[in-house]
């Protein structure tokens, strides 16, 4: 008896259709789709905060990036800084012995290298700006001068030790002086920048 050909093409489409790997059912999860996703990385937030100050007769300007590192402004200069260990508070430094140690967001102290250190204090508000130059006992000031176009300010602390302090572009720009030379005409000095700076009159 021979095979019809119809029959022997069932039979070798049957076989082949057993070696096929077995289709899904539509709905049901493989064990790729089962396995569990790494977790989606959260973006990173920002935890930048800025407070200002006023360190003695200078106006600083805080901003701190997390708990490990606070770029302070003082006078125009920036003082990039990392934590430091305190027995209380937050403190920070560059490693060049400038250092801003604060408790909270209203009091704290500035150690400028080659300066004294001063005491600070600050609104507590977010942002907030430091206090005005001209909210100071203006009777502190031993000289003061004003003038315009574009204003500036230069003063020069009472006391034993003078300490001169010039406010140029409107106050955008301030130079401090911790120690100036006295002359007969008026005081010269370098500012933490090394700008020289001499005030005559």
């Amino acid at each position: 008896m021979r095979a019809s050909p119809w029959l022997f093409s069932l039979v070798i489409a049957t076989g082949l259709s057993a070696c096929q790997p077995a289709q899904r059912a539509e709905g049901t999860a493989s064990d790729a789709d089962t396995a569990e996703a790494p977790p989606t990385m959260a973006a990173a937030t920002s935890d930048e905060r800025s407070y200002a100050f006023r360190c003695g007769d200078v106006a600083v300007q805080a901003t701190y990036r997390g708990q490990d590192s606070a770029s302070v402004v003082v006078g125009g200069r920036t003082y990039p800084m990392a934590s430091e260990p305190a027995a209380s508070g937050a403190r920070y430094g560059d490693g060049q012995g400038n250092t801003f140690w604060t408790k909270g967001t209203t009091e704290g102290t500035l150690q400028l290298k080659g300066e004294p250190e001063r005491s600070c204090t600050g609104s507590g508000e977010q942002g907030a700006a430091a206090p005005a130059a001209g909210a100071q006992d203006t009777a502190s000031a031993g000289f003061r001068a004003t003038g315009n176009e574009p204003g500036w300010l230069a003063e020069v602390a009472a006391g034993a030790t003078p300490h001169l302090r010039v406010e140029t572009d409107y106050g955008q720009r301030t130079l401090e002086i911790a120690a100036p030379t006295q002359g007969k005409d008026g005081w010269s000095g370098t500012a933490a920048d090394g700008t020289p700076v001499k005030l005559t009159f």
